[in-house]
């Protein structure tokens, strides 16, 4: 009788524990743009497991930004960290919303030749962009336009590839200069390179990285976007609450041995970082007001809704 009640329990037991035990994280792919500090908090949740905590299991897929954005429409990609083509893509009325920003102020530092110690000396020069209408080639324009220059006509922007092929061609002398996201500023200062400006200084409300996502993914998976959302405002978060572990993280996504390289680093990107993954309307009309100058579509009022959709870090936060 004793066997009987045993064997029945552990029947029960099995029955409860089944499908959690035997559910399996569901596969989604995200394209990112490139290694860079902009990534460090999908990295951080994807080392720490925080997308598998929310039952997914993200295939990161090395894309650059605007083609990310055409692979996302396409329906190749889940997500997108491309933040710059999605706004873009947004405000010229395609079906995508910015759900969630990796960095409130835009990451990137003008980086050039040795030779080159001002904006003004780039007229008639080269500079290096990663594709036409991204992020890096809009701010690149309106750093030149600041300091009175015409693009494509005083300073010629030329599509080099990734970051990596960036700093390449810098090194290579192919180009005069470009943006690059840190470490790569911090490294090629240290060989004698110029930093001429930072981009976040001329655009302060611009995401650099964060999640693209589709309209129709949102209606039909919104579970899947939230738990996504989820891991990625935990990664955010582990960055402020655990110093060591985090610059721990960061060396291994870099491969950076130097302890001092990895501490400038690890400052620079806790200077950068948005308060929770979101942003209020004034910084969202801002960066609308941004793209629509940068794409030649002025005059039409866009609400940030047609952009953006934080309604998913807020209920990630609670």
């Amino acid at each position: 009788m004793r066997a009987k009640v045993y064997s029945t329990t552990l029947v029960c037991l099995l029955l409860v524990f089944a499908g959690p035990l035997s559910a399996q994280p569901k596969k989604v792919r995200f394209s990112v743009s490139a290694v860079s500090i902009a990534e460090v908090p999908f990295r951080i949740a994807q080392v720490k497991g925080f997308y598998r905590d929310e039952g997914l299991d993200p295939e990161f897929i090395l894309i650059r930004g605007a083609v990310g954005m055409q692979a996302l429409l396409g329906g190749s990609v889940d997500f997108t960290s491309a933040s710059g083509s999605t706004v873009a893509a947004a405000v010229r009325g395609l079906p995508v919303k910015l759900v969630f920003i990796a960095s409130a102020k835009p990451q990137f530092d003008m980086i050039a030749q040795k030779d080159i110690r001002s904006v003004q000396d780039l007229k008639g020069k080269i500079v290096g962009i990663s594709s036409r209408g991204g992020a890096i080639d809009l701010l690149t324009q309106l750093i030149v336009q600041k300091h009175g220059l015409t693009p494509n006509k005083d300073v010629i922007s030329l599509v080099v590839g990734g970051q990596e092929d960036t700093v390449l061609a810098l090194r290579t002398g192919r180009i005069a200069a470009a943006l690059l996201t840190p470490p790569r500023p911090l490294i090629l200062q240290r060989e004698g390179f110029n930093r001429l400006a930072y981009s976040g200084d001329y655009m302060p409300t611009y995401p650099t990285g964060g999640i693209g996502v589709t309209d129709e993914k949102i209606k039909t998976s919104p579970n899947d976007v939230l738990a996504f959302v989820k891991g990625s405002v935990r990664g955010l978060q582990f960055a402020r609450q655990n110093r060591a572990e985090a610059i721990k993280i960061l060396s291994d996504y870099f491969s950076i041995k130097d302890p001092a390289l990895n501490e400038a680093l690890f400052e620079l990107y806790l200077s950068r970082l948005p308060v929770d993954g979101s942003a209020d309307d004034a910084w969202m009309k801002g960066a609308i007001e941004f793209t629509q100058k940068s794409l030649g579509e002025t005059g039409k009022e866009i609400p940030p809704s047609k952009v953006f959709d934080f309604s998913f870090v807020q209920k990630a936060l609670r």
